[in-house]
């Protein structure tokens, strides 16, 4: 008997318990037969037989099956929510490990040495009149927080209607930490009608500003650095979207006085 899965469910598998193709495919075979031996999964699955043992060895190894030591030597499936319970305890384990493993980094001779390396690099560069690039609005989110935490007096985010709930989303927690240090912060997009829902998201650290033109995407931070998405969001991956990041006085304050300017 032939494996009757099709390739795309095969393949969403394999994505989802991060198997190759082997694996997927003797995996599901011992699952349908609930317990057989190498030469039978090898048949079922349609994989040649001088792969079956390792990738049955591999599967044993990763918890998802176990082998009975009868002879022949037979393979039985772990129950899939026991498995699904197993892969979260190790996904944990394996996180707080990794999460220890940086925290004892922090303190680490080669974190300082790392860090010296940086900033007898960075004194060549003055640093208000540099301009940064990120690919990726992850990347780019990420080093925006920072600043936005970082803020002494005010932030100004102007948006696109389309990215406007979204944008709020991301850095909703940052904008919260923001306000509960006295910062103000000002929100600007051609809406007429915002939600309930983000309206209500808004007023908790912020004021919402509706304005007649679509004047495109920024945040300002305290005046002196801004982040500029380059790309229309309506036509590009959130992966390929460019972001600039600018320092300086005079480009943040021509955007801030543009923004209020057309305050419908």
């Amino acid at each position: 008997m032939a494996l009757s899965f099709s390739e795309d469910y095969i393949n969403k598998i394999r994505r989802l318990f991060n198997l190759n193709l082997y694996e997927a495919k003797i995996w599901l075979a011992l699952l349908s037969q609930g317990k057989s031996t190498s030469g039978k999964l090898s048949d079922i699955a349609n994989i040649p037989k001088s792969r079956s043992y390792d990738i049955l060895v591999s599967l044993e190894n990763g918890g998802f099956i176990v082998r009975d030591l009868s002879k022949p030597i037979s393979y039985r499936a772990i129950p899939p929510r026991e498995l699904i319970e197993r892969l979260e305890d190790k996904a944990k384990e394996d996180l707080e490990a990794k999460v220890e493993k940086l925290k004892r980094l922090q303190d680490s001779a080669v974190l300082k040495d790392l860090q010296s390396l940086y900033d007898r690099g960075i004194k060549f560069v003055e640093e208000t009149k540099v301009a940064t690039s990120y690919q990726g609005l992850d990347t780019a989110y990420f080093r925006m927080k920072k600043s936005i935490k970082g803020a002494k007096n005010e932030i100004v985010v102007i948006s696109t209607a389309g990215s406007l709930e979204n944008k709020i989303k991301t850095l909703s927690r940052a904008l919260k930490q923001a306000k509960a240090n006295n910062v103000t912060i000002h929100i600007y997009a051609p809406i007429k009608d915002l939600s309930d829902a983000l309206a209500t998201e808004i007023k908790q650290f912020g004021k919402f500003n509706r304005t007649n033109l679509d004047i495109g995407r920024f945040v300002i931070v305290d005046g002196q650095e801004v982040f500029m998405f380059t790309e229309n969001e309506e036509e590009t991956h959130p992966s390929n979207e460019i972001v600039l990041h600018i320092r300086g006085k005079y480009l943040p304050e021509k955007l801030k006085r543009f923004a209020a300017a057309h305050v419908a």
